[in-house]
């Protein structure tokens, strides 16, 4: 066992972490929409997974962590799409911590129980998002006015050149993809927005905005479901990049992209379609050869999309209420799994099953109880087990009531976490970890059918040991000094660096028009490239006609 001990700075840090977790759910929570669900038991399977994820997640990352840095895995999921994506890269952290708050509510867990495993999963987190979001410098999207700027300019200009204008064909067969891929995919995952994601917007001049849209695991994948379902979809990940023109877009930490109009179809102007996953690490260009192409391309995936809508929908219908529930556990349980593969060590034995410790609260967790706990504890945060100081002021809640015009009392002084005791720092009297001898503490079952499928990437479907050893063979010129360390604020001061000039060229490689075209290209370049190539520059496709004017995002 170690001997880990924390020191007041680590304390610090991980209670003012607590704080800013609490603060980006209770804002989520009591300012976002919801769908409701008429398939899955949604309260029960999420909330016992973050008691789950509070029994597993520790080990699941450590076996990462020993193999790569946090820093060297931030550098690989901010240059592609994968399912570390805006609402995992929260969720990964949060969904612990609320475990670990629900646990002591129950009695069952004293905060200062398991420090150790605490400070690693906050350190780990820090570390691995910080770096992800490295163009932004913000953390959390709620620091940013929710805004996700993930992308640097020299993928941001391969998109915003290569996107092809949006004529009626294309408007129609692009939102025709985005409904049912939506829709799919919300059913893929359990009825939740796991594996939908939104990074930007970014700034275009004008009433410009663009923005990426991802729609991952879309076929065979690490859910034991999706075998045999969508396996003529060619590709499990996709991202739509759409240009947008007197449209308001806003992207929380749980990654939903919020437009102002609502209904903002009309205004897109531009679209273009990528592939990525953990074995790229650049975005692979999707029916990108013509206008034409593209069309008949999200024409053939909507038709993919909605037989395998069909298929799935089968499958689910022969679930019963125990199988729904562990589907949508290890849903959300997987939030970081992508990390694994990367690393090259996902097992997929280490995940598909509930914790003994999480199913002994099963009876407890039924859907009445599950929805009133949520709420309770998430929402509203009037219980008295979740409250502070009768002086407290929640900063999430007591915004909302202030700009509600101070209607009916001050809201209850709650919070979500649970700060750890500063006093543990006089005699260190606390566990350790909660599996003192790693993942083989972990036991439990599951009554969902065992994953026997492939694992589907841009280079084919694989086993997976063959993902593992891929994964364990891949390298990148992005991820490695030099061009590892060349940020915006390098580029910024010298662009006209060899190896500013060397990376440009190899983000460019599959671009149709900026290929070979290098780091000196500003907007006004990226025009006349455009008119070159016979398009028109998206400033000259927003004056073609009228533009409402932006609304103001509440």
């Amino acid at each position: 066992m170690s001997s880990f001990r924390l020191t007041e700075e680590q304390l610090i840090l991980v209670n003012s972490t607590i704080q800013k977790s609490d603060n980006v759910l209770v804002h989520n929570c009591l300012t976002r929409t919801a769908q409701e669900s008429k398939l899955f038991p949604i309260l029960p399977y999420l909330d016992m997974v973050m008691i789950d994820s509070y029994y597993r997640w520790p080990d699941l990352l450590r076996k990462v962590a020993a193999v790569m840095s946090p820093e060297d895995l931030g550098h690989r999921v901010r240059e592609v799409s994968t399912t570390f994506s805006r609402i995992h890269s929260w969720s990964s952290l949060a969904y612990y911590l609320n475990g670990r708050a629900m646990l002591i509510r129950n009695g069952l867990l004293r905060p200062e129980d398991n420090l150790e495993d605490l400070w690693f999963m906050v350190d780990f987190h820090q570390r691995v998002t910080r770096t992800y979001n490295r163009a932004s410098g913000n953390h959390w999207m709620l620091d940013a006015g929710d805004i996700a700027q993930i992308h640097e300019e020299r993928q941001l200009q391969v998109f915003e050149a290569d996107a092809f204008e949006a004529d009626a064909a294309l408007k129609t067969a692009s939102q025709r993809f985005a409904a049912a891929a939506t829709q799919y995919n919300f059913l893929i995952h359990c009825e939740s927005r796991s594996g939908l994601a939104s990074s930007g917007p970014y700034q275009l001049g004008g009433q410009r905005l663009m923005h990426v849209r991802d729609f991952l695991n879309m076929t065979e994948c690490g859910l034991s479901w999706m075998d045999g379902v969508g396996t003529d979809l060619p590709f499990a990940n996709l991202s739509m990049v759409l240009i947008t023109d007197g449209v308001g877009i806003e992207i929380t930490d749980w990654g939903t992209a919020y437009t102002t109009p609502e209904a903002y179809q009309d205004k897109v102007i531009g679209v273009g379609l990528y592939t990525s996953d953990v074995l790229t690490d650049r975005y692979v260009p999707v029916g990108m050869g013509s206008r034409k192409e593209l069309v008949d391309t999200f024409d053939e995936l909507t038709l993919a999309v909605n037989r395998a809508t069909r298929e799935l929908y089968s499958k689910f219908a022969s679930m019963d209420n125990q199988q729904m529930v562990e589907a949508g556990i290890a849903t959300y349980l997987r939030a970081p799994v992508d990390l694994t593969m990367i690393a090259g060590v996902y097992d997929h034995t280490e995940w598909d099953y509930v914790d003994d410790r999480t199913r002994r609260l099963w009876e407890i967790y039924n859907e009445e109880y599950s929805y009133d706990a949520y709420v309770d504890k998430f929402a509203t945060l009037s219980g008295l087990r979740g409250g502070q100081s009768e002086y407290y002021l929640h900063p999430i809640t007591y915004g909302v009531w202030r700009r509600g015009g101070r209607v009916g009392d001050l809201p209850a002084p709650g919070r979500s976490g649970e700060f750890v005791p500063g006093d543990v720092l006089r005699d260190h009297d606390y566990s350790l970890r909660v599996n003192p001898g790693g993942l083989s503490d972990s036991t439990g079952s599951w009554s969902l059918p065992p994953k026997t499928g492939a694992l589907t990437v841009s280079s084919g479907r694989l086993t997976e040991d063959e993902l593992n050893a891929a994964a364990r063979a891949f390298s990148s010129p992005l991820h490695t000094a030099p061009w590892r360390h060349l940020d915006e604020a390098s580029v910024k001061w010298r662009h006209d660096d060899p190896e500013v000039d060397a990376m440009y060229r190899y983000a460019q490689e599959r671009s149709r028009l900026l290929a070979g075209r290098g780091s000196s290209l500003v907007r006004a370049d990226l025009d006349e490239i455009r008119r070159e190539a016979g398009e028109r520059p998206w400033s000259e496709v927003s004056a073609a006609g009228p533009v409402t004017p932006m609304g103001v995002v509440s």
